[in-house]
């Protein structure tokens, strides 16, 4: 299977470094800065700056896309209309019209798409999901995640436009596809923020289709350094910690201990280790897997547009002072 890689960013590296240990094959790279593409693959693969030059002259079966988020939605169609898969980094796309004219494109196309939400595949968060699944600890109550950062991320992430909102719509994503990940489908959104689509601050209620109740808090507020992404879930049997994913690799954790729980009256740390840069990895790998093997992605068209659905309905409420109930959206549209 051919994969052509666009964006050399952060993220994009860790991309090629996972497509070189898959058993896919690299055929190409889009960037515009020739000296990273240089130092990243030098004469490897050809090097591009356009989208469609390189699908017509590498003709790979994937297009993986590593770019600013609102340029997801044009490159996507064009590898999609061009007989490609696709894999998106996360976001699936700067807002929810965008979310649908993809969906509708593979409709068209009968191409596939992924979408790499890479804390599923955190070992930790694979770990909750088992003592979630096994009902070791009973139903789920409450589910409380945290984004609490000291200092902006640069670059094109500190621009709304491209962006497609503020801190909820980019670091914030994880929070809100792992709430659904370990809770089910959000069945309505209450939301306050500083500046609603340029929000460095946002509280969120979410009222869970399972009855579960949930509050994600984010915010760029915290002194120098800080990065604390913990989850926290109270259930009938039984409570879970995770003390981080990005925070171990941010610098702000040190330490093996990533899960504890309380079952049966008792606290006990699980062994279940785990790094953000390996739950990347294995999101990637993942889905070029599934691709190879026909099947649809476990994070896909539907994974990836709820959680863009849940910040837009998010953006509503703030704006409004009302609940956003999902079915304003169209939330199970996919």
């Amino acid at each position: 299977m051919k994969v052509a890689l666009c964006g050399l960013g952060e993220i994009g590296q860790i991309h090629l470094k996972a497509i070189r240990e898959s058993g896919a094959r690299l055929v190409a790279v889009c960037e515009l800065d020739r000296d990273l593409a240089a130092a990243s693959v030098g004469d490897e693969v050809p090097v591009f700056s356009d989208i469609e030059e390189m699908i017509e002259q590498s003709r790979p079966d994937v297009v993986d896309v590593c770019l600013p988020h609102h340029l997801h939605v044009p490159v996507a169609v064009t590898a999609l209309r061009s007989g490609c898969d696709v894999l998106l980094e996360k976001p699936m796309a700067a807002d929810l019209a965008g979310c649908d004219e993809i969906l509708a494109v593979a409709k068209e196309t009968g191409q596939r798409v992924g979408v790499s939400h890479n804390q599923v595949h955190f070992d930790p968060h694979r770990r909750l999901r088992h003592l979630i699944d096994s009902g070791d600890i009973g139903e789920i109550r409450s589910i409380y995640e945290r984004l609490w950062m000291g200092g902006k991320y640069g670059g094109w992430r500190e621009d709304a436009a491209q962006v497609g909102g503020g801190l909820l719509m980019d670091a914030g994503v994880h929070r809100i596809y792992m709430a659904e990940y370990l809770g089910g489908p959000v069945r309505s959104v209450t939301a306050v923020m500083d500046s609603p689509r340029s929000e460095d601050a946002f509280v969120l209620t979410l009222d869970f289709e399972s009855g579960a109740l949930g509050v994600i808090q984010g915010g760029y507020h915290g002194p120098d350094g800080v990065f604390d992404d913990r989850i926290e879930i109270q259930a009938s049997e039984g409570m879970v910690e995770v003390l981080g994913c990005e925070a171990f690799f941010e610098g702000d954790l040190e330490g093996d201990l990533r899960l504890r729980a309380r079952i049966n009256g008792v606290w006990a740390e699980d062994p279940v280790v785990g790094h953000w840069d390996q739950s990347v990895m294995a999101s990637v790998k993942a889905v070029l897997d599934d691709f190879e093997a026909g099947r649809d992605p476990e994070v896909g068209l539907a994974e990836g547009r709820a959680a863009v659905a849940v910040v837009e309905a998010a953006y509503r409420s703030a704006e409004t002072g009302r609940t956003i109930p999902m079915s304003e959206l169209d939330e199970r549209k996919a």
